[in-house]
């Protein structure tokens, strides 16, 4: 697998699943602190009780469920590929896992007591496949059912980082060249030179972010049949461990 050219997050994901590390199914490379601790903060503020059904919509590497273990009477992950329902089943025997998106949910209405869908929204391709992960959601949610929607940044992170976004190598490294310099242009000159080679793997993903203000998700949300409770600045770890305020990414908690 030297150079992988992706469009969307889906495929990104399935790559994910074949690392050796099942911790990068977690979309969050070399921090597991990270995921431990944003997955605590959402089980303080979902509030669980022992005969509660939690549904993990796009579970990762199945931190949060792991966590919920005790805390619900039953946990269900949803991932969109196979590859991750296998390596997840691998360690996660006792929990149900499902392959599917979170615009088309194999549940049955009002069957949900417990929605967490963090990180993922942001993954869509478009403002109507946000819509339609939230009526489904609204869908399979039991009355005043509760939903943690999060990490929803309010604009595009890629373009304010800089961050390429495309499959062309030489846009790759002319991107490069422009926005970080000669150095770095040519050091990933050499990596595409050892991925043609077969000698390194290199993933270029073309795939958006879906961004949306807390004005306009919490519209979106509501027109959808969900009702705000609450919504804040994420919050994450710093390089010190340090927690800090997301610069653009906020958290949401609806009743159905």
């Amino acid at each position: 697998m030297p150079i992988v050219r992706l469009t969307n997050y889906v495929e990104a994901y399935r790559v994910r699943a074949l690392s050796p590390d099942i911790h990068r199914m977690a979309g969050r490379d070399d921090k597991n602190a990270l995921t431990e601790f944003v997955n605590s903060r959402i089980l303080e503020g979902m509030k669980f009780g022992l005969g509660d059904v939690l549904v993990d919509i796009g579970c990762g590497d199945g931190c949060l469920l792991r966590m919920a273990a005790g805390k619900v009477s039953r946990r269900i992950g949803v991932i969109p590929t196979r590859e991750e329902k296998e390596r997840l089943e691998t360690i996660l025997p006792d929990v149900t896992f499902l392959t599917a998106l979170v615009q088309k949910l194999p549940l049955e209405s009002e069957s949900v007591s417990h929605i967490v869908c963090n990180s993922v929204l942001l993954l869509l391709d478009s403002e109507s496949d946000v819509t339609a992960a939230l009526q489904e959601m609204a869908r399979v949610a039991r009355r005043h059912a509760k939903i943690w929607i999060g990490e929803i940044p309010d604009a595009d992170e890629y373009e304010e980082l800089h961050m390429y976004r495309g499959t062309s190598e030489w846009d790759l490294l002319r991107h490069l060249r422009k926005n970080a310099g000669w150095r770095p242009a040519l050091g990933m000159g050499r990596r595409l030179v050892r991925g043609f080679l077969g000698r390194e793997s290199l993933v270029l993903n073309s795939a958006r972010m879906f961004h949306a203000t807390p004005e306009r998700l919490i519209r979106m949300a509501t027109q959808c049949g969900l009702k705000l409770e609450t919504y804040f600045r994420h919050q994450e770890l710093d390089l010190r461990g340090d927690i800090v305020d997301s610069a653009h990414r906020f958290d949401y908690v609806f009743r159905k």
